[in-house]
């Protein structure tokens, strides 16, 4: 529902973007920006000092200032906060203090080279409206900084809506009420953008590619800095994906090129090594695994499995266009070489159970995704495939060294430089078979205009609808 701290916002239409603002956020290049900070400076390995923007209010009329900050951050520091997502990202704040109503200063326990990025997902809630009411009650009636604001869900309709608030500190400019339908159906996404129903259509499928446009209606593709994948294990000894042979022979086996061409519409290119170009790291000079089955073969026999093996994936199939194919085609390609891959569709709880806790439920391995979009930093994105992980599938001492330096080095080219010696390491040691960046596909009717996205989601305040 409205809690911001208790999820992490997913999908370029998502309403938490209308409703609350953050300190700072990320551009698709990679840039962290102004938002409800103006700037932000470095004053020793552990001090920031965060300048705020002034005269912005809640829309429940709290004025939004240094103590609103403070009061977030502690709150998310008590104990009963601990259960919430981004409870997690201010563990390492020792001290924060309020130094006049624009000045906020953090004191962190060991060095942190991405805090700004990391405020980018505080999403500032009122302090006063948020104490008086609880997260619970706040999540039904939410209240921002934003241009919007929700005052029911509408569970029981399936619909939902953002009303435009004056007065806000970056304002709707045209549209002045939002409305959200709820249909988990694909085609029937496409049928209510069709006949009108509704002006946008989220994640529609590839294959309606032509169908849309030969009705006129526009179709936008959003490559997002986060990559679909399959992890590869290496910790279960008695595992043959243990073995560095079997988990490259797995990426030589795919034709990736095939896959983007067929199945994908060209929109996407397959990735190298889990980071995508704009996220801080990116290493250009690795290239995709080729696709060579003859090469995959040799290495599978050199590993002691000339007459194939057999094993079961774990797959998350919901809310990327055509994932259930793209996985298909992989699996084939994986048994032109001998290996059997068993698919078994899970659902989003479930997966994010086996994904934490580290217990796959009996599969050799699971869908993933390597994360570059929430901080566009590959020091971040990475600690998934690393023992930085809680309950770990993959461990590379030698790569954790590089990291752990490049996570306390200011210095920004170094760390770049850091960051993309221990990609190249990684990517030989193949902790995943490397697919796609995901893609968001929004289709418009012809009368919205100008789509604008405000880091990797639709900036609501932007849009227009002719009339």
């Amino acid at each position: 529902m409205g809690n911001p701290y208790a999820q992490q916002i997913q999908g370029a239409v998502h309403p938490f973007t209308g409703l609350f603002d953050a300190l700072t956020f990320m551009d698709t290049n990679g840039a962290t920006l102004p938002s409800l900070a103006l700037s932000w400076t470095n004053d020793g390995a552990n001090t920031w000092t965060f300048k705020l923007r002034r005269d912005v209010k809640f829309v429940n009329g709290e004025p939004f200032n240094a103590a609103s900050v403070v009061a977030m951050i502690e709150w998310l520091q008590q104990p009963a906060s601990a259960r919430f997502f981004y409870a997690a990202e201010v563990k390492n704040i020792a001290t924060v203090r309020a130094q006049g109503d624009d000045t906020v200063i953090f004191v962190t326990r060991v060095p942190d080279v991405i805090l700004p990025k990391r405020l980018s997902l505080l999403q500032l809630v009122p302090p006063a409206l948020w104490a008086q009411m609880g997260p619970e009650a706040f999540s039904q009636k939410p209240r921002g900084t934003g241009a919007y604001v929700i005052e029911t869900w509408g569970r029981d309709k399936g619909t939902f809506a953002l009303e435009a608030q004056p007065g806000a500190w970056r304002p709707a400019l045209h549209v002045n009420r939002i409305e959200y339908r709820v249909l988990p159906d694909q085609a029937a996404r496409v049928q209510a953008l069709k006949t009108g129903q509704v002006d946008i259509a989220y994640n529609i499928g590839f294959e309606d590619f032509d169908d849309l446009k030969a009705d006129g209606i526009d179709v936008h593709v959003n490559a997002v800095a986060t990559t679909t994948s399959l992890a590869l294990p290496n910790m279960q000894k008695n595992s043959p994906l243990a073995d560095v042979r079997v988990r490259q022979a797995m990426n030589y086996a795919v034709d990736r090129a095939a896959i983007a061409a067929t199945i994908m519409r060209d929109t996407v290119k397959p990735t190298s090594h889990g980071i995508e170009p704009g996220v801080f790291g990116y290493n250009p000079a690795i290239a995709p695994y080729p696709y060579d089955p003859a090469k995959a073969r040799a290495l599978l026999a050199q590993a002691g499995f000339a007459k194939g093996l057999k094993l079961k994936a774990n797959v998350l199939t919901q809310g990327t266009p055509d994932i259930a194919a793209v996985f298909q085609q992989v699996a084939q390609d994986l048994a032109s070489v001998g290996i059997t891959l068993g698919l078994n569709n899970v659902q989003g709880t479930d997966w994010v159970q086996m994904w934490s806790s580290g217990d796959w439920r009996g599969a050799d391995l699971i869908s993933s995704s390597w994360n570059g979009a929430t901080y566009m930093d590959a020091g971040r994105a990475v600690e998934s495939y690393t023992c930085a992980k809680a309950n770990p599938f993959f461990c590379a001492p030698e790569v954790e060294k590089i990291f752990a330096q490049s996570n306390v080095e200011f210095d920004v080219k170094k760390r770049e430089a850091q960051l993309q010696q221990a990609l190249a390491m990684l990517h030989d040691l193949a902790p995943a078979l490397y697919l796609f960046p995901q893609t968001e596909i929004i289709a418009t009717s012809p009368k919205v205009k100008n789509i604008v996205y405000r880091g990797r989601y639709v900036d609501w305040t932007q849009i227009d609808v002719a009339q």
